[in-house]
């Protein structure tokens, strides 16, 4: 059976012979093998793969690839902003057991002057934390540039509908800063920025500005400090 012989013939139009292929069985299975597989690489390494019906095009495969990345960052982000969540949930737990605020003289690190103003302007409400106001208000015009009042990393840098577009630095001394009710945000978690640095443009967005200021805050290990007591305030 393996050894019997078959023959393929190419007749030409006018019934005229042309050619003959005379192999054995397992001739013929080899031939057929070799065929197959001439056309698997053929439609597996050319581009003629994309004419298979179903098969993903590469402007697909470059989308899918994109999405995987886009993915990726925001499980990074998610992973920060939790951190920061954290953080914030520390915060507020200090807050709702009447925290008092850091009392002077400060530590070496926390001396008046030593701080940048983060904008100009007049001083409209001043720190009271015994009416839960952690920080202070500077009236301001909306667009001016909001300053970074020390070197420090971006922890958080997003919108809150209380206090519009928020921003918030860890400072290298255990100092947070956290900057209220501006207009854009031109900082993203993670980054790191140099006393003076723009960070944000002032606005008074949130259900809690009645007008363009900037509310300031600043905080050591889960409590107060009055930002005036740091800024090189007039």
């Amino acid at each position: 059976m393996w050894h019997q012989q078959y023959r393929l013939i190419w007749i030409g139009g006018e019934g005229t012979f042309r050619r003959e292929l005379r192999l054995p069985t397992w001739g013929w299975m080899i031939l057929a093998a070799v065929f197959l597989t001439f056309l698997w690489i053929l439609f597996a390494y050319t581009p003629l793969k994309y004419t298979i019906p179903g098969y993903p095009t590469r402007s697909f495969k470059e989308k899918y690839n994109q999405l995987l990345d886009r993915v990726r960052q925001l499980e990074q982000k998610f992973s920060q902003h939790m951190q920061m969540i954290e953080e914030l949930r520390h915060i507020e737990s200090v807050m709702r057991a009447a925290p008092q605020a850091v009392s002077l003289p400060l530590l070496p690190t926390l001396q008046s002057g030593q701080y940048i103003l983060p904008i100009e302007g007049q001083i409209s409400r001043r720190f009271q934390p015994s009416k839960a106001h952690w920080g202070v208000d500077i009236s301001c015009g909306v667009g001016e540039p909001i300053l970074a009042i020390a070197e420090g990393t971006v922890i958080f840098a997003e919108y809150s509908y209380e206090t519009g577009y928020v921003i918030a630095l860890q400072h290298p001394n255990g100092l947070l800063s956290i900057y209220k009710h501006n207009s854009r945000l031109l900082r993203q978690v993670g980054e790191k920025v140099r006393a003076g640095d723009v960070i944000a443009l002032a606005g008074g967005l949130g259900v809690y500005s009645t007008a363009p200021h900037l509310h300031i805050e600043t905080w050591l290990g889960g409590m107060p400090i009055d930002p005036l007591k740091l800024l090189a305030y007039e």
